[in-house]
């Protein structure tokens, strides 16, 4: 298992961030100055080789209030970040996400844990099972 820390929280990344000048597409600076300090921060932590096969992502996002917050664009972001730091070549090898919210007044950051994925065969099968029963009803 790998273990990498992030200063800050992923600046969401979602299609309203991302504005047309000139027909040019661009990156608020907001979005992109965190996108800077995260590929530093993430190569200071991992150069090894890009990660391969399936993974499994525990994601930890410390936060300084309880705001509402979108995680989903959030995780995009870090995604697209871990790509490009070379932790992984695609994040289509990505194929369990556990995210959890700590909220620590006033201190803020991102703990990531990436390791094998470990295919879970009972649970598979109990999928496969509920989803037969719901076929033949």
């Amino acid at each position: 298992m790998i273990e990498i820390r992030l200063s800050s929280l992923p600046v969401p990344k979602s299609n309203r961030y991302i504005r047309r000048r000139g027909g040019k597409v661009f990156k608020p600076p907001r979005v992109k100055n965190w996108e800077v300090r995260a590929l530093w921060e993430i190569k200071q932590q991992y150069n090894g080789e890009p990660m391969e096969g399936r993974l499994s992502m525990e994601i930890i996002l410390i936060l300084p209030n309880h705001r509402k917050r979108d995680i989903d664009n959030m995780l995009k972001s870090l995604w697209d970040a871990l790509e490009k730091g070379g932790v992984f070549k695609n994040d289509n090898q990505i194929y369990e996400v556990r995210t959890l919210k700590v909220v620590e007044k006033g201190k803020q950051g991102t703990i990531i844990r990436i390791k094998e994925f470990e295919d879970d065969k009972a649970f598979g099968a109990s999928v496969a099972q509920e989803q037969a029963k719901q076929d033949k009803g």
